[in-house]
């Protein structure tokens, strides 16, 4: 409800750099565009992190620069990151704050800030850093051929335990939904802003990757995949526990019952590129 959020935003100054497309040695026919990012940052309980976080990804983004916004999804933290997350928008004129009274779970943060993104493209990227910020540098030149770029892990350096779960994880979600994708659950993606907004997401929690995932196949939006290494958080706890993955798991039943029950969207050809 609109009630139960609050949004700040420190005045913003327009920085933008042109990106020259190569596409198999030669230039790409849109050779030289302007792009801006919207950083998507969803945030529960991350005191240790969120300041060194953000200003790093503030930092790097104006290092290239990219005309950007980090929108910050403060989820009802109670470590005292809500506050944290302030003193950033009053510092930092790109970053913009929505508040949540409460926690309501990964996908209901993200949806927020899908629909309160502007620019050009919508970018994930989580107060743990699980990737190197440069992998956007990687992913630029593609995504001016595409809808989005997704990204499967190059160096996975978990125990055994966890990447036994996501490999089941993985391998249940693609088989239910028929997804294409080498992995659902990479963490790098980069969206273009109007193809992300015309999903009709629904999910609350975890599980909305893969519902996005599911509408990119399922309607033909062209993709690329890129290999990017995972990098193990340094501080705080993930914030996934056994609860999670019954939910996750539930509300993979529950799409794709409604998947069976609704008559299909119509979607076009396409897919990889």
């Amino acid at each position: 409800m609109l009630s139960a959020i609050s949004l700040s935003r420190a005045p913003q100054p327009t920085v933008r750099m042109q990106f020259a497309f190569m596409s198999n040695g030669t230039d790409h026919p849109d050779a030289y565009r302007q792009l801006s990012v919207s950083v998507i940052v969803p945030v529960y309980n991350e005191i240790e992190l969120v300041e060194t976080s953000v200003q790093a990804i503030d930092g790097f983004l104006a290092g290239q620069e990219l005309d950007h916004e980090i929108i910050i999804i403060e989820s009802g933290s109670t470590d005292g990151s809500a506050a944290a997350c302030d003193r950033l928008g009053e510092m930092l004129p790109a970053v913009a704050v929505i508040h949540e009274t409460q926690r309501n779970g990964l996908g209901s943060a993200l949806r927020l800030g899908y629909a309160a993104a502007t620019m050009d493209l919508v970018w994930l990227v989580t107060v743990d850093i699980p990737f190197p910020l440069h992998t956007l540098c990687q992913a630029l030149p593609l995504i001016a051929e595409c809808d989005c770029v997704l990204s499967y892990r190059s160096e996975d350096n978990r125990g055994a335990l966890r990447r036994i779960q996501s490999w089941g994880y993985n391998t249940l979600v693609k088989t239910v939904l028929g997804l294409p994708m080498r992995t659902v659950n990479s963490a790098f993606k980069l969206y273009r802003r109007s193809a992300l907004t015309s999903i009709p997401l629904k999910s609350s929690g975890w599980f909305l990757d893969a519902e996005v995932l599911y509408w990119v196949a399922r309607r033909g939006y062209r993709f690329r995949e890129i290999p990017v290494p995972l990098l193990e958080r340094e501080a705080g706890a993930s914030k996934i526990g056994p609860s999670d993955i019954v939910w996750i798991l539930r509300e993979l039943a529950k799409f794709r019952w409604s998947l069976m029950r609704d008559a299909p969207e119509p979607g076009h050809k396409g897919g990889t590129t």
